[in-house]
């Protein structure tokens, strides 16, 4: 507008009545804006996350694997009791993780704990031989296992007068145990191996008669301590070692193995059989007449993933399950089942998960097998809810006893077979 002067004049106009309505739309504008940018900054922040867990490097390679199916059904021989609900703990709190058993002449027990110690006990005796590896006031941790050692199968060699514990520590070797001073020898250092490769992840054995051992080492990639990833993995990196006490000869006799675990021999030493872990299966491998050095699997689809594996008095063998699987475990079914076929989903896990999460994934259910030389399942021992009997690894029988340990248990499950042949 014109002042009376001549002079151009600005003024701020006069909404009046609508000022209201202008500051409503001001405002709604800047409220739909701040909305907006929220979601852009909410959707760069995402976007920004999924490009770092993508480059953040996985620990595992895994392979789609495909489970057998339909999962097994716990009937017939299968059929859920209550029989490991009659066994009692001994030794609870004194130890952790008695998860292989052997005997000697005399009576005395023994078996290999987390902290490194080989114990043995006899009725409710319990005493500490020796250690494979160094003490620390921390050993049983994760990080100072290799340090501490690791001690897993073992047996005693009847070939020898002297009667040594032969005993395969995780990360040390194949060690021979004087049983009445604790006195070590390595026979066959980890370091060594065989084929020019490292043993990486030593598990189990069984020794015949003129003291040959088989053994199984259980990883060519992963460690004891890092098992988790071997299991969800479900790579091919398991073997199948002898070793000739006499003449100190190694020989890798089966290789491509799915984590090799529990191993034992038919009562006539004619073959052995291998508990392939991740693969829920057992594998026959053939030691003497024609098919000599051949292998096949002669049970699969197991209710569970095998551990380790012992001769009993039937001539059969128990064989206790590390985890269950089976029909009706849970709602969506055995979780890995469920993420076998998706080596993303694993990749994707094993970049954010702590290992020991993924226990959570474990049923509260222990069994432990019995499996006669043709694979076929003879009967089982349960705990539904695992309220007795947390885990079994391992079922050793011994004097009509069925002493029965894990890895992790702080104590020695002991199960009076009496007991169970007459059903109770």
């Amino acid at each position: 507008m014109l002042a009376s002067d001549g002079f151009l004049v600005h003024s701020t106009p006069n909404y009046g009545e609508r000022s209201f309505p202008y500051i409503y739309t001001v405002n709604a504008l800047r409220i739909f804006f701040f909305r907006l940018s929220k979601t852009w900054i909410l959707s760069l922040v995402t976007v920004w996350l999924a490009v770092c867990i993508y480059h953040i490097p996985s620990p595992i390679q895994p392979k789609p694997y495909y489970y057998p199916k339909p999962l097994p059904r716990l009937e017939g021989a299968l059929a859920i009791n209550n029989l490991l609900q009659g066994a009692t703990r001994a030794f609870q709190g004194q130890i952790t993780g008695p998860e292989s058993f052997a005997v000697d002449e005399n009576g005395v027990l023994y078996t290999g704990l987390a902290d490194g110690r080989i114990v043995a006990f006899k009725g409710g005796e319990l005493w500490q031989l020796t250690r494979t590896g160094e003490f620390h006031p921390h050993c049983g941790s994760f990080d100072l296992e290799p340090v501490c050692g690791r001690p897993k199968g073992m047996k005693v060699n009847t070939a020898d007068p002297t009667n040594p514990l032969i005993v395969l520590d995780s990360y040390r070797g194949l060690l021979q145990v004087d049983t009445k001073t604790g006195d070590i020898q390595v026979l066959l250092p980890s370091s060594t191996g065989v084929n020019g490769e490292p043993l990486k992840f030593l598990n189990a054995l069984d020794i015949t008669h003129d003291g040959i051992v088989y053994f199984t080492d259980s990883s060519k990639k992963w460690d004891r301590r890092n098992y988790r990833y071997e299991v969800i993995e479900v790579n091919r990196q398991g073997r199948l070692i002898m070793y000739n006490m006499v003449t100190r000869e190694t020989k890798l006799l089966l290789d491509d193995l799915h984590l090799a675990n529990g191993v034992a021999l038919s009562s006539d030493e004619s073959m052995l059989f291998i508990a392939e872990m991740s693969a829920c299966q057992i594998r026959r491998y053939f030691l003497k007449g024609p098919r000599a050095g051949q292998s096949d699997v002669i049970t699969q689809n197991l209710p569970g993933y095998p551990d380790n594996i012992k001769l009993n008095s039937q001539q059969n063998f128990y064989v206790g399950l590390g985890s269950v699987r089976y029909q009706g475990v849970s709602l969506l079914g055995p979780f890995l089942d469920l993420i076998g076929p998706y080596p993303a989903i694993k990749r994707f896990l094993t970049k954010l998960t702590p290992l020991k999460v993924f226990d959570i994934f474990m049923p509260k259910h222990s069994i432990i097998l019995e499996i006669n030389r043709h694979g076929e399942i003879i009967s089982s021992l349960h705990d539904p809810g695992a309220k007795v009997i947390s885990a079994s690894g391992e079922g050793f029988e011994f004097n009509n006893t069925l002493y029965i340990g894990s890895f992790w248990t702080p104590y020695i499950g002991m199960l009076n077979l009496t007991y169970v042949k007459s059903g109770n």
